[in-house]
C-alpha cells in the first residue's frame, strides 16, 4: 500500500504531467490564435483595401465633371458592403466631398450629436482613427496626379469576436487532451512504477520496524525487478545478521552483568583502601591527630572564615620538655605511649571548635578560631594544668612539661606559613625562658635578617658555582642492578659551608629563584646523561620539579630544547613531582604530562601517601612510577599499619599500570619486607646515602656485588 508521502508524490507527477502538456497545449493554441487573427486582419485589410480602390476607381470621371450625385451614389454602393462603418472621397485637403455613414453602427452612434450633425467632417475625422475600426485609404490619381482620395471603414469587432471564439475552441480541446494524456501517463506509471516503488517503500519500512519476514518481489524483468531482488536478498542478509548480533547481545549482556559485578565489588573494595589511605595520609598514625597536611588545611580555612567574619585567631606550637630524655632512657615504645596520652590530654583541654594536630616527633599544634589574646593565653593555661599530672607508662611514673609559642591572626601574621613560623619563634622563646608560654613579638625573630641574607646568598650562589648535584643509588628488585638514580641539590656555601637542603629549598620555592635553580639542575642533568652515555653508563636520572615549575609556561619549550640538544633517549630524564603538588595543581599536571615537548620525559609521583590522591586522577595522570614517602616504609618494620599501607599501595599502583619505588630503606628487614611484597625498586641509606658523581660510579658497583 502506497503511504501518504508516496500517494503526494503520484499526485505531484501527475500535476507536473498536466501543467507541462497543458503549457504546450496552449501555446500551440495561442499560436494558432494569432495566426488566425493575422489571417483574419489580412483578409479584412484586403477587403477593405479593394473596396477602397473600387471606390477611387469609379470616382475619377464624377471627380472630373464634378458629378456629386454620382459621386455620392458610389459612396452610398460601397457602402452596402458587410462591416463598412463609413465610405468618403475626399480631395487632397482631406475635405470630404462625399461620404456615406452607417448610422446603425454602434461606433457612429457613440459619437455625440452623430445624427443631427451637418457638419459631417468631424465625425469622419473621429471614425478614421478609432482603433477598432480598419481605415483603408487609396490615392484617386488621372495623369499621374492624386486629384482626390478614397476612404473606407471597415468594423474590426465581427472579425475579432469570431477570433475569440475560435480560442476559446481551441483552449477546450487543449485542455481535454491534456487531461486524457495526463491520465494516460499517470496510469502508466502508477501500474509500472508507481506500485512497484510502493511495495519497496513499505518493505524498507518493514525493515526500520526489524520485521523480515515479508519477502520484496515485483513481477518482470525491468530494473525495478532486479531492485526488487537486491533488495530482497538484503533483506534476508539483515535478518540472519540481526538475530547472530541478537544472540551475541545476549551473551554479552551476560558476561557484562558478571564483570558489573566483579568491578563493582573492587570499586568497593578500591573505596576503602582509598578512604583508608586517606585517612592515614591526614593524620598522624601514633597520635591519630590530624597531620601537618590536614592542620595546615584547617589553619588555612579558619583564615578564610576570620577574613569573612572579621575576626582573629590563635596558634599553637607546643612542644614537650625533656621528651628525649624519655626516649633515651625507658625506650621508644614508652615515648610513644607518652605521646599518646598527651594527645589525648591535649584533645580534652581545648573546645570543640579547636584543632590539635601533631606535626611530628613531640612537636604538636592547635588552631583557636574566634579568639583574642587573652582567650588564647587562658586556653594555654589549661593546656598546661592538664599536662601537669604525672603520667603512668608501664610501671614508670613522669611528668612531662611543654612550651607553649602563641602567634594571633592577623597581627603576627595573615597566612599559614607566617603563623606557623612565629608561633614556633615564641615556642623556642618560651623553652629558652622557662616561662612555659610565650605570645610572639617581633623583637623575638633573630632569623629575619640571616633568612633573607641567605635568600641574597641563594641567588648569588648560582654565579658563583656553589651548588652542585649529588645522586642517590635506586636499585631495582627484579634486576638486583641500579637501573637510575635521583638527582639531590647541595650547597656548599661558602662562608657558612654545607647548607641543609630543608633550609634553602624553601627559601627558593617561595621566591622565583626555584625556576632559574630548577633550569640549573635541569641543564646538568642532561648534561650528566649525555656523559655516561658516552662512557657506556646507562642510567636514568630522576629529577624533582617543584609546585612553582609546574606553572612555569616556559618549562615545557626549554625541555624541548634540551632534548634536542643533548639527543635525548626516552625515558632517559624521569621528573618527580609530589603528591601535594599534583593534587594542588591537577589540571596544570595533566596538562604538563600530555604536552608533547615532554613526551620523551617520564613522570613519577613523589612522597606518595602524605598527601590526598583522588584514584580518578591516578587513573588519568600518565605517570611510569609512584614513590612511597618514607615516613611509612621507614617505621614498617615496627608498626603493622605503616605496613599495611605500604602493602596497599604497592597492590594499588601494580593494579593500576605504575611501577612502585620505596625511599626510606634503612635496615635488612624493611628490605625483605618489600621484596614479599613485590615491591619493583628501593632507595635509601641502607644502600648508600647520596653522594657526588665522582664516586657513584664506586657505590653502585658495591651495591650490585653485594645485593
Amino acid at each position: 500500500m502506497i503511504n501518504k508521502k508516496f500517494t503526494s508524490l503520484t499526485g505531484q507527477f501527475l500535476a507536473f504531467i498536466s501543467v507541462i502538456i497543458m503549457l504546450a497545449m496552449s501555446v500551440i493554441a495561442y499560436v494558432q490564435y494569432k495566426n488566425e487573427t493575422s489571417n483574419i486582419n489580412k483578409s479584412l485589410h484586403s477587403h477593405g483595401q479593394s473596396l477602397s480602390e473600387l471606390l477611387a476607381s469609379i470616382s475619377i470621371e464624377s471627380l472630373l465633371i464634378y458629378d456629386d450625385v454620382t459621386l455620392n451614389d458610389y459612396a452610398e454602393f460601397t457602402s452596402r458592403q458587410k462591416d463598412i462603418v463609413f465610405a468618403a472621397v475626399v480631395n487632397t485637403d482631406k475635405i470630404s466631398l462625399t461620404h456615406f455613414l452607417n448610422r446603425k453602427n454602434s461606433y457612429i452612434q457613440g459619437i455625440p450629436g452623430s445624427e443631427t450633425a451637418v457638419d459631417i467632417q468631424p465625425i469622419l475625422d473621429k471614425l478614421r482613427v478609432n482603433p477598432s475600426i480598419l481605415f483603408v485609404e487609396t490615392a484617386i490619381r488621372f495623369k499621374d496626379k492624386t486629384i482626390a482620395y478614397s476612404w473606407i471603414g471597415l468594423d474590426r469587432q465581427p472579425y475579432e469576436e469570431e477570433s475569440f471564439k475560435t480560442l476559446v475552441k481551441i483552449i477546450i480541446i487543449t485542455f481535454i487532451v491534456s487531461i486524457f494524456v495526463g491520465s494516460a501517463i499517470y496510469l502508466l506509471f502508477r501500474f509500472k512504477i508507481f506500485q512497484p516503488i510502493g511495495l519497496l517503500i513499505q518493505s524498507t519500512q518493514n525493515i526500520a520496524k526489524f520485521e523480515f519476514e515479508n519477502p520484496v518481489v515485483i513481477k518482470g524483468k525491468g530494473e525495478l525487478s532486479i531492485l526488487a531482488d537486491s533488495f530482497d536478498q538484503m533483506r534476508s542478509r539483515l535478518k540472519d545478521t540481526i538475530e547472530s548480533r541478537d544472540k551475541v547481545m545476549n551473551e554479552l549482556s551476560d558476561l557484562n552483568n558478571s564483570l558489573e559485578e566483579r568491578v563493582n565489588e573492587r570499586t568497593r573494595e578500591l573505596q576503602m583502601l582509598n578512604s583508608k589511605i586517606a585517612h592515614q595520609a591526614m593524620h598522624d598514625p601514633l597520635t591519630g591527630l590530624p597531620n601537618r597536611l590536614l592542620i595546615v588545611d584547617q589553619l588555612q580555612k579558619e583564615i578564610s572564615r576570620a577574613v569573612r567574619e572579621q575576626t582573629t585567631l590563635a596558634v599553637f606550637m607546643i612542644d614537650l620538655n625533656n621528651f628525649k630524655d624519655v626516649n633515651d632512657t625507658l625506650g621508644h615504645p614508652v615515648g610513644d605511649g607518652l605521646l599518646k596520652d598527651v594527645a589525648q590530654r591535649l584533645k580534652e583541654s581545648i573546645r570543640d571548635s579547636d584543632t590539635v594536630g601533631r606535626l611530628g616527633g613531640d612537636e604538636f599544634a592547635v588552631v583557636i578560631p574566634k579568639a583574642n589574646q587573652k582567650e588564647a593565653i587562658n586556653i594555654a593555661d589549661k593546656v598546661l594544668q592538664k599536662l601537669a599530672p604525672s603520667f603512668s607508662l608501664e610501671d614508670h611514673v613522669m611528668k612531662i612539661g611543654a612550651s607553649i609559642g602563641i602567634a594571633m591572626y592577623p597581627e603576627h601574621g595573615n597566612d599559614h606559613t607566617a603563623l606557623f613560623r612565629l608561633a614556633d619563634v615564641a615556642m623556642y622563646e618560651a623553652k629558652k625562658s622557662n616561662d612555659h608560654i610565650c605570645v610572639y613579638r617581633t623583637e623575638l625573630d633573630k632569623y629575619t635578617r640571616s633568612r633573607l641574607q641567605l635568600m641574597n646568598d641563594l641567588d648569588e650562589a648560582l654565579l658563583r658555582d656553589e651548588l652542585v648535584l649529588y645522586y642517590q643509588p635506586k636499585v631495582s628488585l627484579g634486576a638486583g642492578k641500579v637501573l637510575s638514580v635521583e638527582a639531590l641539590l647541595r650547597w656548599h656555601h661558602s662562608e657558612h659551608g654545607w647548607i641543609p637542603p630543608d633550609e634553602f629549598i624553601p627559601l627558593a620555592e617561595n621566591s622565583n629563584l626555584i625556576n632559574q635553580i630548577s633550569y640549573w639542575v635541569l641543564e646538568h642533568v642532561f648534561s650528566q646523561w649525555q656523559k655516561w652515555q658516552s662512557q657506556g653508563i646507562n642510567l636514568q636520572i630522576a629529577v624533582n620539579l617543584s609546585a612553582r615549575n609546574l606553572v612555569d609556561p616556559n618549562l615545557p619549550s626549554y625541555i624541548s630544547n634540551l632534548n634536542d640538544r643533548y639527543k635525548m633517549k626516552d625515558g632517559g630524564i624521569k621528573a618527580e613531582i609530589t603528591e601535594s603538588a599534583v593534587m594542588s595543581n591537577i589540571d596544570v599536571v595533566m596538562n604538563i604530562m600530555d604536552d608533547p615537548n615532554l613526551q620523551k620525559m617520564q613522570f613519577s609521583i613523589d612522597d606518595f601517601g602524605t598527601g590526598y590522591s583522588s584514584l580518578s586522577y591516578l587513573k588519568k595522570l600518565t605517570v611510569n612510577e609512584v614513590k612511597i614517602d618514607k615516613t611509612f616504609v621507614s617505621d614498617m618494620a615496627n608498626d603493622e599499619d605503616d605496613e599495611s599501607i605500604v602493602k596497599s599501595v604497592i597492590d594499588l599502583a601494580h593494579n593500576l599500570g605504575h611501577s612502585v619505588v620505596a625511599e626510606g630503606v634503612e635496615c635488612k628487614d624493611v628490605l625483605t619486607r618489600l621484596i614479599n611484597m613485590g615491591c619493583d625498586d628501593v632507595q635509601g641509606y641502607y644502600f648508600s646515602k647520596p653522594v657526588p658523581e665522582n664516586e657513584l660510579i664506586a657505590v653502585i658497583k658495591k651495591i650490585e656485588q653485594e645485593f
